[in-house]
């Protein structure tokens, strides 16, 4: 009895790893890359592969339809660093055509960093930035406040960031080629 529960409990316990390990690597069929950030094109449409699907049930989060748009995520800087809460970002650089876009900021396991109505700014929306000669609207990312777009991470550990694209071309297989996404740059660290 003792070998059979034995047993069991390997192939259980392997099971759940080699699922989750999975998960946390493959990429699926309508993956997306610019730089740090990736999306999964196809997880809100119906021709989503098994792997999409249980990343989404997994995480948890609404995904957008195909033709709603696409949220990319990062959790590393340009220079593929983790993204730490202790550092200072600075997020420039040419969007892909979209009718809005938001940036925020997300905890490692999915939950937004911020609870809703918190006093700090852990979503931009693109209609509210400020921007400058040039049009652009560049993005510090900091863990204490800073002039112009500020964008709060959390006090300590480590974050996503998550941009959202909506009805944007970048969500159709015609809008794939010559993706560019900003670049997120650190700035500065503490200690």
């Amino acid at each position: 009895m003792a070998l059979m529960l034995l047993a069991l409990a390997i192939a259980f316990g392997g099971g759940a790893w080699s699922v989750d390990h999975l998960l946390s690597r493959f990429e699926g069929s309508g993956f997306l890359t610019s730089g740090p950030w990736h999306a999964d094109r196809l997880a809100g449409s119906p021709t989503a592969d098994p792997y999409s699907r249980a990343r989404t049930a997994r995480e948890g989060n609404l995904i957008l339809g195909l033709g709603e748009g696409v949220a990319f995520r990062a959790g590393t800087d340009s220079a593929y660093r983790p993204l730490r809460a202790d550092c200072t970002y600075r997020i420039e650089g040419q969007l892909p055509i979209a009718r809005l876009y938001t940036l925020t900021t997300f905890r490692p396991d999915g939950r937004p960093a911020f609870a809703a109505g918190s006093d700090r700014p852990g979503t931009l929306i693109s209609s509210r930035l400020m921007r400058d000669d040039a049009n652009a609207a560049p993005i510090i990312a900091s863990a204490g406040a800073q002039p112009g777009n500020w964008l709060a991470l959390p006090a300590e550990g480590s974050f996503v960031l998550s941009l959202t694209l909506y009805d944007t071309p970048a969500s159709s297989s015609a809008g794939v080629g010559g993706l560019t996404l900003p670049s997120i740059e650190r700035v500065s660290c503490r200690g």
